[in-house]
């Protein structure tokens, strides 16, 4: 997926890359990051807010894998913190733009979905 998108972008794999449980082409130059969900459930244990992440995207949702489900209950709630943050960084004057929180962004895709599932966080 990672090199077809690269392709389709016209970029490098340096800048579409993708990280597996044992495998990965990320560097510090890339922008989109493949991943399954439990390479990102581990990056969630060490960073709960995400914050090398402007947006996320959570395909096949529909499945309904514990990983999934975690993923979607956690992800709810860091979305709603880094608004908070966002919020309330609007009142201060950061030194470094890059510090300045900014809100994170969810899609949820799936090809067959009860979006009640997900609204109400069941």
């Amino acid at each position: 997926m990672a090199k077809r998108v690269g392709d389709e972008l016209n970029v490098s794999d340096k800048i579409v890359s993708y990280q597996i449980r044992y495998d990965a082409t990320v560097s510090s130059s890339t922008a989109i990051k493949f991943m399954t969900d439990g390479v990102l459930l581990r990056e969630l244990a060490n960073d709960l807010l995400l914050t090398r992440y402007s947006a996320l995207i959570i395909d096949e949702a529909h499945e309904r894998s514990l990983n999934t489900d975690i993923l979607i209950g956690v992800v709810s709630r860091v979305v709603k913190l880094r608004q908070k943050l966002y919020e309330d960084g609007k009142k201060k004057t950061f030194s470094d733009p890059k510090t300045k929180p900014r809100p994170l962004r969810v899609i949820i895709m799936s090809a067959t979905l009860r979006v009640q599932d997900f609204t109400e966080n069941t």
